[in-house]
């Protein structure tokens, strides 16, 4: 028997949404029929040659792999919401060795950092959220280019 085990305290580390909902491991079959089973119930899916077994705390239940159309992972309650942002998103370009940012905020700061993570330079936008500064003097190889809301991974041949 071939073993799947869902990695659940994964899924729920890196799940946004509110403590009080139930999340769900759902079976969806080819026919439209639909099976949960909430993550109290510990769900473990294993496989045989022929079937997907489900065991939770309260019940062993086996369906054809034929039958299966998918598996998904679902919340009993709607918790996505939209995201608002109060900042700005930032636009770099990269020309020659000339690096610029524009519609970042004023006077936001932009750090040039190495692969070690050691700072080399800081600058400071413009009361339009512009700045540019040259790469030119630095040796050959991989940049960070950091905000406060824009991480890039820049690369000086």
């Amino acid at each position: 028997m071939r073993k799947f085990i869902c990695s659940l305290i994964l899924l729920i580390a890196a799940s946004t949404l509110t403590v009080s909902a139930q999340n769900t491991l759902t079976i969806h079959q080819k026919d439209g029929k639909v099976f949960g089973y909430g993550f109290s119930e510990k769900p473990v899916i294993t496989y045989t040659e022929t079937d997907l077994v489900l065991t939770t705390s309260k019940a062993v239940v086996e369906y054809p792999l034929s039958a299966v159309s998918k598996i998904t992972f679902t919340d009993s309650e709607t918790a996505v919401s939209e995201i608002q942002s109060e900042t700005k998103s930032p636009i770099l370009q990269l020309d020659n060795y000339t690096v610029y940012i524009s519609g970042a905020e004023a006077s936001q700061l932009v750090s040039l950092i190495d692969t070690n993570g050691k700072v080399l330079s800081t600058y400071k936008t413009d009361a339009n959220g512009s700045v540019s500064f040259s790469i030119t003097e630095l040796p050959e190889g991989i940049y960070i280019i950091k905000t406060k809301s824009l991480t890039c991974k820049i690369s000086k041949l």
